[in-house]
């Protein structure tokens, strides 16, 4: 078997997906499968044993292989660094005249002229340069070079700290860029050049830098207020930490400064192309006519309207976004959303709009981590909203993309209310109360729940089984509680048919919209169950062991007229309507105490028993029937064989005609109106035992059917 599942699982063709597939239709009920991810189990951990086997025997080649990897990458990183130098080179040699030599008067002339934008050009260059070095040492970082006119401004070494007790929580480099600032962290356990991996890329408009007074064991920290996050950072020394306000305060001015400029020459080129169109329309003739012929100049063809860039919408986006989150208009978020989407999907492909997008997305991180905190269940959060309350959250966050989250924060936060809801129900009273409340609190939950559910996740199968999955795990936390309290040795017999049944009718209620949990509630309850009915008809056996040795086959009488119809009427209330015609003069009945006592006992029984009716203990209910009543028969054949009984005969024969003709008969009707069907073994005691009412000569015992050897 473990061969052929090797074979199966090391198959060119293996596809994990058609195979659990196969392997689900061919299995019958969870056993098979259960019994099957063992095997997949054993076999993974004979695979690591394996596993763990090769590399101590291949321990040397692993060290010299890794020797072998950490010189070969010391070598690319010399390599990378020797180009580097000469790309360097090359450009400072491109930047050279060569025309011709200078003049001895060059130099002082270059100096006087000098152009104060050339100067800022050689300075961007020299940062950009500095820029791609650096993030040579970065990975994830790729589409940080996509913006032309991004370069470095300020870097270094700085620890994250927790906002709560300002501990240390991670070492970090940043990045300030003269458009945005990035946070790389560090990987410790990283050999190479590559020491830092990307992180987050902030827009500098987002970003506010606030100072942090020195207390206690915490100094040189500064706190940056990043919408909607707080970070705080500590610097290595105290000139470190204001440099870094200082430039973050400048670059921040800078770049303010870059784009009035550039809105004040946009805005001064499109009041001047108006006026060029309206001077040359004066001059020429036909404005519209060939140059060549006219000698005119064309506005149309040689003039081109400045790009005017994205919609004003679109650059407010952010503000709109970061706003309506604040107010906790989620609709309005993700609608502003869905908006920007559409938007740069249908737009240029550009590193300025790839940026915005990034920034955009951005804003969808922040949404989904409020959303998200919406559900997650917390010991400060109230939880008397019920499942409408979760509706919202859950309902945006399947239309983000985010179905698995919001299905796994969903069915948290309703497991979270059902266990508070269980938690508060004290055990008061009898049991059948606490189960009756016990059933209500959870079935009713989770019916909400599965009503929510189907409304949140209409159209997602894969979360629909994850729901399924939740809701067994939540019936065997019911399970538990369940038998706690209900398979006690003070409990009664009719006490645990009572709850068991009320358990499966709830899970009846719960099929009916499509939820099957009856095959995981007698499964889960099956063994205690099985228990249960053995130990009823043990007891009922011996007690009709124990009436039998002290029967002296004596008929009722009654002092008055009063006790006899109340008689009559107990009969009648368990099922026994033509008791009247065992009524043998005024106040006498020919019954004696111990036929009816075993009468209330056997119907008493049976409607308990028919209550656990199941597939799974249809065998043993009908054993427990059968040798129950076939204890009673076999008592009455006993006492007619006795010489002591002689005088009793008739009214042995009496009784035992009632019990085969009245309580055998009403048990059997009873028996198949719940089931369905005949008891199996029930009627064929009215043959087994006839020799009780019509054959005084028979003196042989009848034949013991399977269900009582079984028992004796």
């Amino acid at each position: 078997m473990a061969d052929l599942l090797v074979k199966k699982l090391t198959a060119e063709d293996y596809n994990a997906e058609k195979y659990v597939q196969g392997l689900s239709q061919s299995s019958v009920g969870d056993l098979e499968l259960r019994q099957q991810r063992q095997r997949i189990h054993h076999l993974s951990d004979e695979t690591n044993a394996q596993l763990k086997k090769n590399v101590y025997m291949n321990y040397m080649q692993f060290i010299d292989t890794a020797k072998e990897i950490s010189y070969l990458e010391s070598e690319m990183y010399q390599l990378s660094h020797l180009i580097t130098e000469q790309k360097s080179l090359l450009t400072s040699l491109l930047e050279l005249s060569i025309t011709g030599e200078r003049g001895p008067g060059s130099a002082a002339q270059e100096m006087i002229e000098v152009n104060p934008q050339e100067i800022r050009d050689k300075r961007n260059r020299e940062n950009r340069k500095k820029l791609t070095a650096l993030l040579e040492k970065m990975e994830g970082c790729s589409h940080v070079m996509e913006v032309e006119m991004r370069q470095l401004v300020f870097d270094g070494d700085l620890v994250e700290l927790s906002q709560d007790d300002y501990s240390a929580t991670q070492r970090i480099h940043a990045y300030l860029l003269n458009d945005s600032l990035m946070i790389a962290s560090w990987l410790s356990d990283r050999r190479g050049p590559v020491r830092y991996k990307f992180e987050v890329l902030y827009p500098l408009d987002q970003v506010l830098p606030v100072n942090i007074k020195d207390r206690g064991n915490t100094k040189n920290a500064f706190k940056l207020l990043i919408f909607p996050d707080t970070r705080v950072f500590m610097a290595p020394t105290a000139k470190s930490k204001q440099d870094w306000l200082d430039e973050i305060e400048r670059t921040k001015a800078a770049k303010v400064s870059v784009e009035q400029q550039q809105q004040h020459q946009q805005q001064q080129q499109k009041d001047r192309h108006p006026s060029i169109c309206k001077e040359d329309s004066l001059d020429s003739n036909n404005p519209f006519g060939d140059d060549d012929e006219s000698g005119s100049f064309n506005p149309f063809l040689e003039v081109e309207p400045a790009s005017l860039g994205p919609p004003e919408w679109v650059l407010e986006l952010p503000e709109e976004l970061d706003q309506a989150i604040a107010q906790r208009n989620f609709e309005e978020a993700v609608t502003l959303i869905d908006n920007g989407r559409e938007f740069f999907d249908t737009s240029p492909k550009t590193p300025a709009y790839s940026e915005m997008r990034r920034a955009l997305e951005g804003r969808v991180k922040s949404l989904v981590e409020v959303l998200q905190g919406e559900l997650r269940v917390t010991p400060d959060k109230s939880l008397q909203g019920g499942p409408r309350a979760a509706r919202r959250a859950t309902t945006l966050l399947v239309h983000l993309n985010k179905s698995s989250q919001a299905c796994e924060l969903f069915l948290g936060h309703r497991g979270a209310i059902l266990k508070a809801g269980l938690k508060r129900l004290r055990l008061e009273g009898k049991t059948v109360l606490y189960v009756r409340q016990l059933c209500s609190i959870f079935f009713h939950n989770l019916l909400e729940t599965a009503r929510e559910f189907t409304k949140a996740f209409p159209t997602n199968p894969s979360c629909t089984s994850a729901f399924v999955v939740w809701a067994h795990g939540e019936i065997n936390i019911f399970c538990s509680m369940f038998s706690r309290h209900v398979f006690t040795s003070q409990s009664s017999l009719t006490t645990v048919a009572e709850c068991v049944s009320r358990a499966h009718h709830h899970c009846q209620q719960l099929a009916d919209i499509g939820l099957e949990l009856t095959f995981s509630l007698h499964t889960l309850l099956l063994k205690d169950v099985e228990k249960w009915i053995r130990d009823g008809r043990d007891k009922m056996v011996e007690a009709v062991k124990l009436r039998a040795q002290e029967d002296t086959w004596k008929t009722l009488q009654y002092d008055n007229r009063d006790k006899l119809n109340k008689f009559i009427q107990d009969m009648r209330d368990i099922g026994v309507a033509n008791v009247e015609s065992y009524v043998i003069d005024e106040l006498s009945v020919g019954l004696t105490n111990n036929t009816v006592q075993f009468t209330r006992a056997f119907l008493g029984f049976l409607e308990d028993v028919l209550r656990v009716l199941w597939p799974e203990t249809h065998h043993l209910v009908d054993q427990a029937l059968t040798a129950f009543f076939s204890a009673q028969l076999r008592h009455c054949h006993a006492s007619l064989a006795e010489p002591s009984l002689k005088n009793e005969v008739s009214t042995i024969r009496r009784n035992s005609a009632f019990l085969l003709d009245v309580i055998l008969t009403l048990g059997e009707h009873r028996y198949a109106e719940t089931a369905g069907h005949a008891h199996p073994t029930l009627p064929s005691l009215h043959t087994q035992y006839i020799s009780l009412t019509n054959n005084p000569a028979a003196s042989t015992a009848p034949t013991i059917c399977k269900y009582e050897s079984n028992f004796i």
